[in-house]
């Protein structure tokens, strides 16, 4: 470091020549930016020193005017600071500064601890937290006639989990959304109702309901319901809506579908047990 000393002299008829600078020439001002004065009638001379990068201050050979002894170069000072500068263009002829003090710029909000730990969770983060998988079923007892409706129902229904996300605790709310049906023969439904008997429907059997499916052919099927939902977390301070939707693939279930004989009789089977078709 360089330590240089450097003079400011400014037209300003202030104290005589043959007068020092004292402690009380000096005011707080002054001295807050490391500088006192001398005066020599019609001129007011500051000094200073600063500090220059890469000059050991032992081995400095400057004049105390703070001209350089020698050559000049990338160390030698470009004169006083900009703070001195604007600390003698305050001054009047008494001495006193006419400049008003610079505000205090207010200092950035500080992140607190809470904050700094708070995570950002996406959808996929609660993949591990996600809810069973729900099994469809069909009736009447996972039986359908082929060429009329087979009736789906699926009991899926809100719940909330407690874990750990990120070393973070937390709880997360999940709500049914949707349910995507595949009946096993390539047709499929996207519905919002996980599906209603014919009874709770108040409709007859082999009706049409929001999520019934017509199997053309005789045969096992391979039906399943995927579940849909949406999600909130807890971290202490409340729920927190967390955007998109998770699916929970569901499990298959057998659905066997009869092929359907009629034959004219004078009984029903409650009649005539042993009747044909019985």
């Amino acid at each position: 470091m360089l330590a240089v000393t450097f003079l400011l002299s400014l037209g300003l008829a202030l104290l005589p020549l043959s007068q020092p600078a004292t402690a009380s020439d000096c005011n707080g001002q002054w001295a807050a930016a490391g500088m006192c004065g001398l005066v020599d009638g019609s001129s007011l001379i500051i000094t200073g020193t600063q500090q220059q990068q890469g000059t050991d201050p032992s081995t400095d050979t400057r004049r105390s005017d703070g001209g350089p002894s020698g050559p000049s170069g990338p160390g030698a000072p470009s004169g006083p600071s900009q703070e001195a500068i604007d600390l003698a263009a305050c001054m009047d002829d008494s001495g006193t500064t006419r400049c008003a003090p610079r505000p205090n710029r207010p200092a950035a909000p500080a992140t607190t601890p809470s904050e700094a730990s708070t995570p950002t969770i996406v959808i996929s983060d609660l993949a591990r937290f996600a809810p069973a998988s729900v099994l469809a079923t069909a009736e009447p007892g996972n039986v359908g006639i082929a060429g009329m409706p087979t009736n789906f129902t699926a009991a899926a229904a809100a719940q909330i989990v407690g874990g750990e996300l990120f070393g973070v605790p937390l709880r997360v709310r999940f709500v049914p959304a949707g349910y995507d049906y595949t009946y096993g023969d390539g047709g499929s439904a996207t519905v919002t109702t996980p599906g209603q008997t014919w009874e709770a429907l108040g409709q007859a059997q082999f009706t049409p309901t929001p999520t019934s499916h017509v199997y053309s052919e005789p045969g096992v099927y391979p039906a399943r319901v995927d579940t849909r939902y949406t999600a909130q977390v807890d971290l202490g301070t409340g729920w927190i809506d967390v955007p998109g939707q998770l699916t929970t693939p569901g499990a298959v279930q057998e659905i066997r579908i009869l092929e359907a004989r009629t034959a004219l009789v004078a009984h029903t089977c409650d009649e005539n047990p042993a009747g044909i078709g019985c």
